[in-house]
């Protein structure tokens, strides 16, 4: 039986890829092992999906100069130590990384050991850590297309949940939700944390677009100031801090409005879902504008800077949800996938799985 260990910890954008990389793997008969952080919420899914993991004590590293750099590198030596033992008695036939922080250790420990490397980038911009870990020789997997082609590396796709591979019918995801299946819908997510400049513009875009309904994840504590802002729009709205079945949510959405990070724009692709994507302004290297842009330039999403809301929002939902083209306009946008070029849903899982059996050879 061949081994593999896979970096999937740090987020949920490199956790979810990793283990349905795992879940694959392990379904071809493969043993995984997954490097998380210590305390992250991921060891309960771990343990849920029968999958073992290896606890690492290790956060970002900070992007200036003082002390906490100073424990950072003492982290990462810790980091690396732990996983040069863990490979020595594993004796895995290929290490992975995912991006974020814990890829660079782990590949780092897989060079010193000579077991065969490979990094996937979900994003369009090559992350620190991916770009570190290649240095030591690991092959490059794409989610997306990446802004930079010259940079190398093959087109692989995010692998994500079965659940989100196919589109629910829209009555039957909106009935599941509550939600009238008559009105038109509008899904509103900023991520596990929301987004409070998304919480606050949209209310306001909507107060002047009647007969809508609004299914709005708001995060963690941001619910209470999410519905107070519906109300006083007196806009019909659904307000949650976070929903588990994102397949109803999809399923039941005319439109989609979220950040553009890499996972969300795999369950995009896969949904075909018509999108307004307000790139997250602080991502490192500006990611999110990056991933933001491989869709806008297929038309299988209308891109808007988050410092843009407050002027176009309001227009931009007019003609995506109530313009007599709106339903044109958002049958091109999900005929707009189709060009990006990423495998199918279904197949990505199997053509990364694919690639990383033949570097394991």
């Amino acid at each position: 039986m061949k081994r593999v260990v896979i970096a999937a910890g740090g987020t949920g954008g490199h956790f979810y890829p990793g283990l349905v990389a795992a879940q694959t793997l392990k379904a071809r008969g493969w043993e995984p092992l997954l490097v998380v952080r210590t305390g992250d919420p991921a060891l309960a899914a771990l343990e849920a999906a029968g999958l073992p993991a290896l606890p690492v004590d290790l956060r970002g590293m900070p992007r200036r100069p003082g002390p906490e750099l100073l424990t950072f590198a003492y982290k990462l030596a810790g980091s690396l130590a732990l996983l040069s033992r863990t490979l020595r008695s594993f004796q895995p036939d290929l290490a992975v990384g995912m991006g974020g922080y814990l890829s660079f250790p782990l590949i780092g420990a897989a060079w010193r050991r000579g077991v065969p490397r490979a990094v996937h980038e979900s994003n369009a911009i090559l992350g620190l850590a991916n770009a570190a870990a290649r240095k030591f020789g690991a092959e490059l997997f794409w989610g997306l297309p990446p802004a930079d082609p010259a940079i190398g590396g093959k087109l692989v796709g995010t692998p994500i949940r079965p659940a989100l591979r196919a589109r629910r019918a829209k009555d039957e995801s909106r009935r599941a939700l509550g939600l009238d299946p008559a009105a038109p819908t509008l899904l509103v997510f900023g991520g596990s944390q929301g987004a409070s400049a998304i919480n606050a513009a949209v209310p306001r875009a909507l107060k002047l677009l009647p007969g809508l309904q609004v299914l709005h994840l708001a995060g963690k504590g941001k619910a209470d100031a999410a519905r107070s802002a519906y109300a006083d729009a007196g806009v019909r709205a659904d307000v949650r801090e976070y929903l588990e079945d994102m397949a109803s949510a999809y399923g039941a959405a005319d439109l989609v409005l979220c950040r553009s990070g890499a996972s969300t724009l795999a369950e995009l692709a896969a949904q075909k879902a018509p999108a307004v994507l307000v790139p997250y302004p602080h991502a490192a290297a500006d990611h999110q504008d990056a991933n933001a842009r491989v869709f806008a330039l297929t038309d299988a999403a209308e891109r808007l800077p988050e410092s843009e809301l407050d002027a176009r929002l309001g227009p931009v939902l007019a003609d995506l949800l109530k313009s007599p083209q709106a339903e044109s306009r958002r049958a091109a946008m999900a005929k707009g996938y189709e060009r990006v070029g990423l495998p199918s849903p279904d197949a990505a899982a199997g053509v990364f799985a694919d690639a990383l059996e033949k570097i394991s050879q």
